[in-house]
């Protein structure tokens, strides 16, 4: 088994399924997450996505991998739910911060929830490759296309960004291990000091982004790539 990017090479049943389905299946899996309203319900969907993740093959230190990377966002959104969602009892005061028991389990409820949709997400870039997501993208949208809708310009943008998720990511830690390595920024102890190196490090990635960006646009002017309103297909001048 090997990965390239968000994907990851095996043969299951998810593999082999059509992309629009997964794509369908991964909009209904998310609607079902956040309408989810009791505890039993959420072990019932938590059972049924393990049982998928197995399914497919890819192995779970792939699909919560996301999750580690989102550690301190999801951090946030139980402090700040913990702090802001209730005044009544406070366990805590400090001005207008209560810490609250709902506001604690409000905030791990929507903690949850975030990360059954992040690994439902994981699971399909980890048994989808990106032309297939653009090929699904296209296979849902196509019955938009006779309202004027550009479906082909839709699912070239999923494309793109498909594939410049994991480049990016791959050059933020590139980024991040070379500062590590010049002047142990992230290895330094102190929230400030982190926040500070994180801030840093905006700009490079940014600047990353731009390049590719740019990259990828000359790269497609100079093959001759267009899109065809009539067929509603990308292809190369040349071959039309």
């Amino acid at each position: 088994m090997r990965s390239f990017g968000g994907y990851v090479w095996a043969d299951s049943p998810l593999h082999r399924a059509p992309a629009a389905a997964k794509l369908a299946g991964l909009v209904a899996g998310a609607v079902l997450v956040l309408a989810v309203r009791g505890p039993i319900t959420l072990a019932v969907v938590l059972v049924a996505i393990a049982a998928l993740g197995t399914v497919s093959r890819v192995g779970w230190r792939c699909l919560i991998a996301p999750l580690w990377g989102m550690r301190w966002f999801l951090l946030v959104i139980v402090a700040l739910n913990a702090l802001l969602f209730s005044s009544e009892e406070p366990l805590f005061s400090l001005g207008p911060l209560h810490l609250t028991v709902p506001g604690i389990e409000r905030g791990l409820w929507i903690a949850a929830r975030t990360c059954l949709v992040v690994v439902l997400g994981a699971m399909l870039t980890a048994t989808t490759t990106p032309q297939q997501v653009v090929d699904g993208v296209r296979d849902l949208l196509r019955p938009l296309a006779r309202l004027g809708v550009p479906t082909e310009t839709v699912a070239l943008a999923v494309g793109v960004t498909a594939q410049f998720v994991p480049t990016l990511l791959r050059e933020s830690q590139q980024l991040m291990r070379a500062q590590e390595l010049r002047c142990g920024g992230f290895a330094a102890r102190g929230i400030m000091r982190r926040a500070v190196s994180y801030v840093r490090l905006l700009v490079p990635v940014f600047v990353c982004a731009v390049r590719r960006a740019d990259e990828l646009s000359r790269a497609m002017e100079a093959r001759g790539y267009r899109v065809d309103g009539q067929r509603g297909t990308t292809r190369e001048r040349g071959r039309s």
